[in-house]
């Protein structure tokens, strides 16, 4: 199980709930291991963990295997600008990270850090922090004071201290283009999931607490679970198909997600509100991921709730037809 190294809990607390039995991180015990340690280094921003990250992640920790080194992403926690332009969140992040393999997540505080320059980042973080014996990073990789560092520069300082640094080429997809974290954004915002699935390489998630809500869906005879929805990019308003994981449970729900400001009823704040199908158990406080499938329709405001009830009745029906007849076809085709 991967390790996290992070002196603010708070950042990745959705992670620590999710994973109920991993304990909280003993940041200092994890900061002695890796100092004791020989450690390849995985350094980016990873938001989202698209298919380019995940080739760079597949290549470091099949190498570090054969060279019976560490493997440990250093990333920033936080984004000094346009937070609210993230694919994923710390805690959305660390849990697709976590599938990497990787040994020990590093979340780094951009404060600390920001004033470095090329050769104090090497020498305090690479070396003194990290004891890197080896180097992955992109090929747009920058670092240091105002982005002063490159992958050039980055290479001459690591060779003068005997370390390898290996750098990822651009990772295409299927038309050819670039993979980026900026596309996959652009796409989200689209609501063009099945294209956002083939950069990811995996579903957009959101993972968050189940808070109270205004319980009008409960009323109208489709409860829904409420999460807290900020610092990161959001698709259309909109009712989307989705997948369910919930915390302390191996079941993979189905059901439809409406994200929005509900403007029926007039609520006025972003919220995101799923209806789990098949599932009445009270999980308030509890963390649940969700996997976005399918845009079903845009957000519209309705004429009465009677009117809006009727529409989410349509909207559950034809998700639960599109869920088995996927699931006949997949049957028919094994």
């Amino acid at each position: 199980m991967i390790k996290f190294i992070t002196k603010n809990l708070a950042e990745i607390k959705e992670i620590i709930g999710y994973y109920i039995n991993t304990g909280i991180p003993d940041y200092h015990k994890n900061i002695e291991e890796i100092k004791k340690s020989k450690n390849t280094v995985i350094l980016g921003n990873f938001d989202g963990v698209h298919k380019g990250h995940q080739i760079i992640l597949e290549k470091a920790v099949k190498q570090a295997k054969e060279k019976n080194l560490k493997t440990i992403v250093y990333t920033f926690s936080e984004y000094p600008k346009n937070k609210q332009t993230k694919i994923t969140t710390c805690s959305e992040k660390a849990y697709l990270l976590s599938k990497s393999k990787i040994d020990y997540l590093y979340l780094e505080q951009f404060e600390k850090v920001k004033n470095y320059s090329p050769k104090e980042f090497v020498e305090k973080v690479l070396i003194d922090t990290l004891n890197a014996n080896e180097v992955y990073c992109g090929f747009n990789f920058t670092f240091g004071k105002d982005k002063s560092g490159n992958v050039d520069i980055l290479k001459k300082l690591l060779k003068k201290k005997n370390i390898k640094l290996n750098v990822q080429d651009a990772v295409l997809d299927e038309d050819g283009e670039v993979i980026s974290s900026t596309r996959v954004r652009n796409l989200v915002k689209k609501g063009d999931f099945d294209k956002v699935r083939e950069l990811l390489g995996h579903n957009f998630i959101i993972l968050g607490e189940v808070v109270y809500g205004k319980q009008l869906g409960r009323v109208i005879g489709f409860p829904t679970a409420n999460l807290k929805f900020e610092n990161k990019i959001y698709p259309e308003f909109g009712v989307y198909g989705v997948k369910i994981h919930i915390q302390d449970n191996d079941i993979i729900y189905n059901g439809v997600m409406n994200i929005g400001k509900n403007p029926t009823v007039d609520v006025g704040v972003l919220s995101v509100e799923t209806n789990i199908f098949d599932f009445n158990e009270d999980i308030y406080g509890k963390i649940i991921l969700i996997e976005v499938l399918e845009n079903i329709r845009r957000e519209k405001k309705f004429g009465s709730v009677e009117e809006l009830k009727e529409q989410i009745g349509k909207d559950v029906y034809y998700w639960k037809n599109k869920i088995l007849d996927k699931d006949k076809y997949q049957k028919e085709n094994r």
